[in-house]
């Protein structure tokens, strides 16, 4: 759990920096929040499919 809260915080945080950022490090850093988003995903995903 304290994964995803470090995951969610940092996705929050990209997202804020990439409104801020020139178009180049604005793409760059949206894709890297794709990938907390996948992992969060993943995550949540094997949590649910736990007995």
């Amino acid at each position: 759990m304290a994964d995803e809260t470090f995951l969610r915080e940092h996705l929050a945080l990209i997202r804020e920096l990439a409104e801020q950022a020139d178009p180049y490090i604005k793409r760059r850093l949206l894709a890297l929040a794709e990938k907390y988003e996948r992992r969060l995903r993943d995550q949540n995903r094997t949590v649910q499919t736990r007995p």
